[in-house]
């Protein structure tokens, strides 16, 4: 889709941005069910990864305990030696401003740190924040590279989310607004805004917290963004594809029909609920596919499940090429 996915076959990483991935326990860890399912998603996600990348991926990962980091540090620890060394792990502690540790309980624990990296990663010039419940199905580095796309005032590349923001009284960008479940980030061009992108992103929580809603961070990054059109590069939506993107019976990503997705993104519990199974045999296939194992079995395996999928009650099942999107990048 992009040049760098037709180009070379190995990229130097020193010269490609990090990925970035926030998990938090909460309370009560070892009680926590959700943190156990968000674990397995990133065992997914770190697999994903890879099993494709041709370099070496360096991934941040922001906690606020040392106790998840190690639980995200073990999970390589398994993978033959090859595809460990392909996987950089390194832990940055949660940071939130002063006297604002009640935002922390924006949506899932510690979601809303998304609002706060440039202070958190104060030492890196670029990096791209990913939520825990992806996968891809192209090389990761294809999207690292994506912030060479950027032109000399972006900062922020975001897809349009699919949804649409219409129904709310928020201001947004473009014409539906953006998805922040990936996001790439120039962060020095971030920390220079006025105020700064913390100063921004708490202006806006403050001005409209009465008509945030239940994905409230995601609410304030597009009122912050729509405060600063100048810093929006448009990602490809094939780079956050979900279950959004059809839930009305079309496929609002043409590209996606075209190429494939991807990026895969399970929101609404999409990968583990029963209502979307062609979501959820993908990433069974994925969680169940050994990290070294044959893409080419892999895509023959979750073409067999998501065929085995007729129900047409499900809106996405109406988009006729949903197994080409959810497919065509592991055919090799």
């Amino acid at each position: 889709i992009t040049r760098y996915e037709r180009d070379a076959d190995f990229v130097d990483p020193g010269n490609l941005p990090v990925f970035i991935i926030i998990v938090c326990s909460g309370p009560k860890i070892s009680q926590e069910s959700s943190f156990h399912r968000q674990m397995e998603h990133v065992s997914v996600l770190l697999k994903s990864a890879a099993s494709q990348t041709k370099t070496v991926l360096r991934f941040l990962v922001v906690t606020d305990s040392l106790a998840a980091y190690l639980n995200v540090l073990a999970i390589p620890s398994s993978w033959p030696l090859e595809y460990r060394r392909k996987v950089r792990l390194e832990h940055r502690d949660v940071w939130y401003p002063p006297d604002r540790e009640a935002m922390k309980s924006l949506l899932r624990p510690c979601s809303s740190a998304r609002l706060f990296l440039p202070e958190i990663i104060t030492d890196l010039d670029s990096a791209v924040l990913i939520d825990t419940d992806t996968l891809f199905l192209r090389p990761p580095e294809a999207l690292l590279m994506e912030i060479y796309n950027f032109n000399d005032k972006q900062a922020a590349g975001l897809a349009q989310t699919s949804m649409g923001l219409n129904h709310r009284n928020i201001p947004f960008p473009g014409p539906r607004g953006v998805n922040t479940g990936v996001m790439v980030m120039n962060l020095t061009r971030l920390r220079a805004l006025p105020g700064g992108w913390t100063g921004t992103t708490l202006s806006a929580f403050d001005n409209y917290r009465n008509r945030l809603g239940i994905t409230a961070t995601n609410d304030i990054v597009n009122i912050a963004l729509a405060q600063n059109p100048a810093i929006l590069y448009d990602l490809d939506c094939v780079w956050n594809f979900g279950p959004g993107v059809c839930w009305r019976g079309t496929n609002h990503c043409p590209a996606a029909e075209e190429f494939g997705a991807s990026l895969v993104h399970g929101t609404s519990a999409s990968f583990v609920n029963t209502r979307n199974k062609k979501f959820r045999a993908l990433y069974e296939g994925w969680r169940d596919h050994p990290v070294n194992g044959s893409l080419s079995d892999l895509y023959e395996a979750v073409t067999e499940k998501i065929s085995m999928d007729t129900s047409r009650k499900i809106r996405c099942n109406k988009v006729k090429r949903l197994p080409f999107i959810l497919t065509e990048g592991l055919r090799r």
